[in-house]
């Protein structure tokens, strides 16, 4: 039987923050953009059928990205070239509206399979992705919690507008 190797690059939870820190009791600064950079690269080079993909919440949480509202982590991302990204409940902090900027400001991918605009019962964003590697289809969706409907409320019009829905539905 042949096999087939693939080389998953994980993230999430990276809240906009890409600036190297020093650990406590240590000297070296660990993190940051450059070493996720230099490390998705020499993955990428020295392993074949790699994908990068990341489940929620670049944004919001660093003073850089609040201040930019995410366009800056946007840009950040499209460096490191994400495959795909499901979207957190983060990603709707500055509004659904901005969120819907930020997406056409990525050069990836953003999925969603549940949220939904209630009275016509369309999605909002893409619902899933399907990648070809090493001739398979490996699939990607994207699934948020009820949670998100509290930032997604503040918005007194849109809000009323937009629902999370079983992602099963059509």
């Amino acid at each position: 039987m042949k096999t087939k190797k693939f080389t998953i690059l994980h993230s999430n939870d990276m809240h906009g923050d890409f600036l190297s820190e020093i650990q406590s009791g240590k000297k070296e600064l660990v993190g940051g953009l450059a070493l996720l950079s230099g490390y998705i690269n020499k993955v990428k080079k020295e392993e074949e059928n790699v994908l990068f993909v990341i489940s929620g919440d670049m944004l919001q949480g660093s003073l850089i990205d609040t201040e930019w509202k995410g366009c800056s982590t946007i840009e950040i991302m499209n460096y490191l070239a994400p495959d795909v990204v499901a979207v957190g409940n983060h990603e709707v902090d500055y509004g659904l509206a901005h969120l819907l900027f930020l997406e056409k400001m990525a050069n990836f991918p953003l999925i969603n399979a549940n949220l939904y605009i209630i009275k016509n019962n369309k999605r909002i964003l893409t619902p899933y992705l399907i990648l070809k590697k090493a001739g398979f289809d490996i699939l990607f969706t994207g699934i948020i919690t009820e949670k998100i409907m509290d930032s997604i409320r503040q918005d007194k019009l849109i809000g009323t507008f937009v629902g999370v829905k079983k992602p099963a539905k059509k």
